[in-house]
């Protein structure tokens, strides 16, 4: 994982990177498991379950095979751009304008993504000319097989796949086993938590087989309307950034109605700042569907997924719900690492603006340890999960060869019953509080 700890120790060794930037060769390739030689290529073909509900399928007995043809220029391109440089060779630009960007947040990042044209074939779906860009904050910059986003309609007005027009497709990086994303979209579904959906799929571009991607619901009106019954709130994304007044500008809207200047967020920023411990609640129910977020909190704990919200602050959506009086649902995203080794210590999950302060209040704590109990009796299903393990993985395996993989399989396997234990004995010996600073 990518830590700003990791970051910072990049950028003081700039004189190595630089040297191997020289080499055009990728430093990260390997660590962040990019290479995919081994890939195998799929071929369309007509399926009748491409489709559910006149919408690109998310189920996760199906493996869509996706072909994406571009022009050649253009793909070298695109996969070479970042949010931070317009190429990924300049390491000592990007780092140490990601550190200043990330510690100085009165503006938004930079984005150096652009549209491109392209034909995509789906299964046997085909549409020609959709819009087609990179995707990503950081898992995407350094790989020849980039995460990307697909829009159908971009430059033909009206051109679907059934209903859907956005398709997000991620690269897995991260994640030898390229199942940790759907299996956490799965363990938010089963707790009946707004999510997105996930399924596999087996993606080429210009005939070079990719390997298995992660199939992730859009965070889109669509979206909104499935989970929230409508769309017309504030959605903003949030990435390294959280409720600070300083900070605004640094949100980025996902809509069109969505207040270009962070304004919503203003008055959530100001609870926090300037409202003391035991009033806390009562100012900040309002603004935040407390109850849903303590579920949002637990499922994070749960999952270890160290790279979110209550941890990170980053990956996450905040949506401003008209049908619950305004007030803001986190929405996950993000959670594709995949880290089975020593367990991230629960103080960690208290890094966030909220989620610090609300630790400092008894009867939350009560709260989010009642979730979690509740969620490991409920959701936390052992055999169901590893048996949505075993089904994928038998998908990603038609899509790479790696004599690794099983080895890699059975460690995700074996981590779900041993984090049942790791959160049995957090809520035995409680939540600790977060920092007071």
């Amino acid at each position: 994982m990518l830590t700003l700890i990791t970051m910072a120790f990049m950028v003081c060794s700039c004189e190595s990177i630089l040297e191997v930037a020289d080499n055009s060769e990728n430093p990260l390739t390997e660590e962040l498991g990019l290479d995919r030689s081994n890939c195998i290529s799929c071929l369309p073909t007509i399926s009748n379950q491409t489709l559910e509900n006149q919408e690109l399928t998310f189920n996760t007995n199906h493996m869509p095979c996706i072909h994406l043809e571009m022009n050649a220029a253009d793909f070298e391109q695109m996969r070479n751009e970042s949010r931070f440089g317009p190429k990924r060779q300049r390491w000592a630009t990007l780092w140490t304008g990601l550190i200043l960007q990330a510690n100085q947040c009165d503006a938004p990042y930079p984005s150096q993504f652009n549209w491109y044209a392209g034909d995509i074939t789906i299964d046997g779906l085909s549409l020609d000319n959709v819009g087609v860009r990179k995707k990503g904050f950081l898992g995407s910059i350094f790989s020849d097989a980039p995460s990307i986003k697909i829009s159908t309609n971009k430059y033909v007005r009206g051109q679907y796949v059934g209903r859907t027009a956005n398709i997000t497709l991620n690269n897995n990086a991260e994640d030898p086993t390229r199942i940790k994303t759907c299996l956490n979209t799965k363990v938010f579904e089963l707790a009946g938590y707004p999510a997105p959906r996930c399924n596999l799929a087996n993606v080429t571009i210009n005939s070079q087989p990719m390997g298995a991607y992660s199939h992730l619901e859009t965070i889109d009106q669509n979206f909104l309307q499935r989970q929230f019954g409508n769309d017309s709130g504030h959605l903003y994304e949030g990435q390294l950034v959280d409720f600070r007044e300083d900070c605004l500008l640094r949100w980025e809207r996902k809509t069109e109605q969505t207040n270009r200047l962070g304004q919503p967020l203003r008055a959530i920023a100001k609870v926090l700042d300037q409202v003391s411990d035991d009033r806390l609640i009562e100012q900040l129910r309002p603004h935040l569907n407390i109850d849903r977020f303590i579920t949002f909190w637990a499922l994070e704990i749960i999952l270890d997924h160290n790279d979110g919200y209550t941890h990170s602050l980053n990956n996450f959506y905040v949506y401003f719900n008209p049908s619950d009086n305004d007030r803001i649902t986190f929405i996950p995203w993000g959670f594709n690492y995949f880290h089975d080794n020593d367990h991230t210590p629960p103080e960690e999950y208290t890094q966030a603006l909220i989620p610090r302060r609300l630790s400092r209040m008894p009867e939350i704590v009560r709260q989010l340890e009642n979730k979690l109990d509740f969620l490991l009796d409920q959701v936390w299903d052992e055999a169901l999960l590893i048996s949505l393990i075993d089904n994928l993985a038998l998908q990603v395996e038609t899509a790479e060869m790696d004599n690794e993989y099983i080895s890699d399989l059975n460690r995700l396997k074996a981590w779900i019953p041993k984090r049942r234990v790791e959160v049995e004995l957090l809520i035995r010996n409680g939540m600790p509080q977060g920092a007071k600073n």
